[in-house]
Parts: structure tokens; C-alpha cells; sequence
């Protein structure tokens, strides 16, 4: 193991033992970093939504073709 990783990892854990940090962090992440990746999860809802239906129609293109190209009465 490196000592940059085995540093880092022991600072990880006196910060995770110390009372005040943990309390900075969990104010810090309500406050702060909830709230911004609940705003960025609701902002790409629709995009996430178009890229879906766009799957769903591909997949039922791809369909189409593999199944017309296994029918010998289609052709």
C-alpha cells in the first residue's frame, strides 16, 4: 500500500471518530449538497425520460428487423 493511501485512509478515520467533523459534515451535506443533487435529479428527469422512449424505439426497430430476417413467409 502507498503511504499517500495509507495516509489518507488514517485521516479518514480520525475525522470519522471526531464528533465536530462528523456534525460539520452531516450539516454540510442537509444544507448544502442534498438540496443541489435533488435540483440537478428533478432538472434531468425529462432528458432522462427522452433517452428511454428513445431506447424502447430502437429496441423495437431492432426487433422488427431480426424477427422480418427469421420469417420466411416476410421478404
Amino acid at each position: 500500500m502507498s503511504l499517500i493511501r495509507r495516509f489518507v485512509i488514517r485521516a479518514v478515520q480520525t475525522l470519522a471518530q471526531d464528533p465536530e467533523a462528523r456534525a460539520k459534515a452531516s450539516k454540510l451535506f442537509e444544507e448544502d449538497i442534498k438540496p443541489r443533487a435533488t435540483d440537478v435529479w428533478q432538472k434531468a428527469q425529462p432528458e432522462i425520460e427522452n433517452a428511454k422512449r428513445g431506447i424502447k424505439l430502437f429496441a423495437q426497430k431492432v426487433r422488427r428487423a431480426y424477427r422480418k430476417g427469421r420469417d420466411p413467409k416476410s421478404g
